[in-house]
């Protein structure tokens, strides 16, 4: 009873804390792990910036690629942004 315990606690804090995304390496998609600045239980996260080298410009940003933009920055890099202007962007490319 107790290894279950433990084993349900440690599923609980890995959801809550680790999250992953995919990124284009060498023309091969390779899963990246990362430890969350913050808890959640969203798992699966977008770094727009991992498959291309591009700089997204802000005018063109749909609302979702937004979205996926603040999660990323809150959760991996631990910095909280709206997303206002190009240099919140450029602040989030960082790995």
């Amino acid at each position: 009873m107790k290894r279950l315990l433990v084993a349900v606690v440690l599923a609980v804090v890995a959801v809550l804390y680790i999250g992953y995304y995919e990124a284009l390496e060498d023309g091969d998609i390779e899963t990246v792990f990362f430890i969350k600045k913050y808890p959640t239980s969203q798992i699966r996260f977008y770094n727009i910036h991992a498959n291309d080298g591009e700089i997204r410009k802000i005018e063109r940003l749909t609302t979702e690629e937004r979205k996926w933009i603040i999660e990323y920055c809150k959760y991996r890099l631990g910095i909280n942004t709206e997303l206002k202007t190009q240099s919140d962007i450029e602040m989030c490319r960082k790995k």
